[in-house]
This record gives C-alpha cells, structure tokens and sequence, in this order.
C-alpha cells in the first residue's frame, strides 16, 4: 500500500484558501511546458519523415522516438519527488513541476497518437493487436483521464478521495505499460531481437524499473526518518 500512497503524481498544488487539490498560479508557464513537450515530439516526428520518407518504416522509427521521448516527462512526473527525498533538496525544483512533467507528458503523447493513426492508413491494418492494443488503449485513457482531472475545477467535483485513487491506480498503470514495452524487448534478449534494439531498450527498461523501487526506497527513508525523530522527542515528552 506504501507503494500505492507515494506513487509519483500529475502533482497537485495545494490550495491553501479553499482546501482544493489544485491551484494553477502560472498557465502561461503551464502551456510552455505542454508546447515545449509536444514541439519537440513534432519535431522528432517530422525529422524522421524527411530524411527517411513517409512510409511505414519511418514512422515506426518515428514512433519508437516519440514514445521514448513523452517516457522521460512522465518518468520525472512518476519519480521526482521520491529523488528529492533521497538525494536532497537540489532536485526540489524538478519535484514541484510534477504537474507539468505530467502534463508535458500527455501532450508529446498526442504525436505519437497521430502516427499510430497515419500508421494505420498506410496499412490498412492495426499496428497493435491482442493484448498489446488493450494495453495501449488502457494506456491511453490513463493519461487523457489524469490530464483533465488535474485542472481544479474538475479534480474538486471528482473529490480528493476519486482524485488521489484515479491518480494512483493511473500513474501505475502507465508505468506499467511502458515497462511491458521496455522490459518485455530487453529480457528476451538477442535470440529473439538485434542486439543493437537491446541497448536502445535497456535504459528505459532500467528506469521502468528503478521507479517504483526508488518510490519504496523513499517511502521507507521516510519511515525511518519519522521513527527517528519519535526516539528523538520521546525524552522530551516523557
């Protein structure tokens, strides 16, 4: 359950006034970070296709950038508080952008979304089947659910409790699907792909896996932290 309490969030910025989840002091800071992300997944897109051509190779290459690119967003949304509670306060800065790495995440997903798309009517025929299209999907309404709720107005009417278990059971979940993309090419190892795909896998295998254990590693640094302070003041108030 610690795992589930802690897990990395769109993080929402406290209201002090009205006790809401949310309070967006800069949307114009807000919309920089959500331009920037999907400039740059755009940008990546249309790089391959020119140089490559437009044609289902490209875009699959076109893909797996686009897909890495809108990981690493995500991955600070899902971790950055846990570094900050590891390894100091010099990553403070990054850990109260959690909303926006969020956000940003969600915008560089909308490229990658749009070349599924063209994928498909070059084809004729789904990238994804089976049960790595329902992952997908899932995938997806995770995202687009966490990016509406995470403005004030709608995250109040959904309530801090539907807020905090959308968010939870929805940053997981993403995880969760990039991991089963990450780890899934990397543990099958040589035999089954090129070793080249193997090192462009790896790391974000590795940090599909390091996130929920640095989420642990935060939640019991806390743990023993608080433990330590109770042994501390019980002198004190005996």
């Amino acid at each position: 359950m610690q795992l589930l309490r802690d897990a990395a969030r769109f993080t929402p910025r406290p209201d002090k006034s009205s006790g809401g989840p949310i309070v967006i002091k800069d949307k114009s800071n807000t919309m920089l970070w959500i331009g920037t992300a999907f400039g740059v997944s755009l940008g990546l897109a249309i790089a391959v296709l020119s140089i490559k051509g437009p044609d289902a190779k490209s875009i699959h290459l076109a893909l797996q950038l686009t897909a890495r690119w809108a990981f690493l967003p995500f991955w600070m949304a899902y971790a950055g508080r846990s570094l900050v509670e590891l390894f100091g306060p010099i990553l403070e800065p990054l850990a109260r952008r959690g909303r926006e790495f969020g956000l940003a995440y969600a915008a560089a997903l909308l490229v990658h979304l749009g070349l599924v798309i063209a994928l498909f009517l070059i084809t004729s025929r789904l990238p994804l089947t089976g049960v790595i299209l329902a992952i997908f999907l899932v995938g997806v309404l995770c995202t687009y659910l966490l990016a509406v709720f995470s403005f004030r107005g709608l995250a109040k009417a959904l309530g801090s409790t539907g807020w905090y278990a959308l968010r939870t059971v929805g940053m997981n979940y993403i995880l969760f699907a990039f991991a089963f993309d990450f780890v899934r090419v990397t543990v099958h190892g040589p035999a089954h792909y090129e070793r080249w795909r193997l090192v462009e896998y790896a790391p974000f295998a590795a940090m599909s896996v390091a996130a929920p254990l640095l989420v642990l590693a935060a939640a019991a640094h806390r743990r023993l932290g608080k433990r330590h302070n109770q042994v501390r003041l019980r002198p004190v108030t005996n």
